[in-house]
């Protein structure tokens, strides 16, 4: 004769067995969640690649890093902290040359201080009075993208800029003859663009992008003699779209 089980035994012993199948099912939905989610974005990174991408954002610039005052040019007719450091806003694109390598370009736009406040240009010497004015650049550069996180990249940036076109001014100077008499008048032009280096590393996740970088050059007119002016800056990036599939 078969020994009688227990109907509480029988409960349990089925039911460990039911417990056991829900979480082995459990696990291998888990594992095939975690292996959709990889391979989407390992597939959303293989697809930028030869892809144009429009972008807008926002930048802002912080005061230049110290340098020697000394050498600043005591003819420049502004203040080159003032005028290098606020918020600009910009466009741009970027084409992926490969998955992890990307090649971008774009235009940005302040609109802050042209010249200071000086003799305006009716007097003997001075120059236009002008309070602000529409500045733009020119940013050409390579990004290059790390996957480091599960849903997010890490990117380093090189790149050229050429910062504050727009900022032509006109200016005048008197000549006087040996009797100390008004001999002749000359006016001209001249601006405060410059070309620099841009570096920065940056922060990606989905369409945002944030970056932590820096513009330096040592041929801005600003200076007498040869100096180093570096502005750093902080980014803030938005991906509208592919310009095409």
């Amino acid at each position: 004769m078969l020994p009688h089980i227990d109907n509480s035994l029988k409960k349990r012993m089925f039911g460990f067995k039911g417990s056991n199948q829900k979480n082995l099912a459990m696990k291998k939905a888990i594992l095939l969640f975690i292996l959709f989610a990889t391979t989407y974005s390992y597939s959303q990174i293989e697809e930028r690649k030869g892809k144009l991408f429009f972008k807008i954002g926002s930048e802002y610039r912080i005061t230049p890093f110290p340098f020697d005052m000394s050498k600043v040019d005591p003819q420049i007719p502004v203040d080159l902290e003032v005028q290098n450091s606020g918020v600009a806003f910009h466009y741009g694109f970027d084409y992926f040359i490969t998955k992890n390598l990307s090649l971008g370009f774009n235009n940005s736009f302040r609109y802050d201080v042209l010249i200071r406040n000086v003799n305006e240009i009716d007097q003997e010497n001075g120059f236009q009075k002008t309070d602000k004015t529409l500045i733009v650049g020119g940013h050409l550069y390579l990004d290059y993208h790390v996957k480091v996180f599960k849903n997010s990249e890490l990117f380093g940036r090189l790149g050229y800029s050429l910062l504050n076109g727009g900022t032509e001014y006109m200016q005048k100077t008197t000549f006087y003859d040996n009797q100390g008499n008004i001999s002749g008048y000359a006016y001209g032009s001249d601006n405060f663009e410059f070309y620099a280096t841009n570096f920065a590393i940056g922060y990606k996740k989905g369409k945002v992008e944030l970056l932590i970088g820096m513009y330096s050059s040592s041929t801005s007119p600003y200076f007498a003699e040869t100096e180093s002016l570096k502005i750093p800056y902080i980014n803030i990036t938005y991906t509208i779209g592919k310009m095409w599939k």
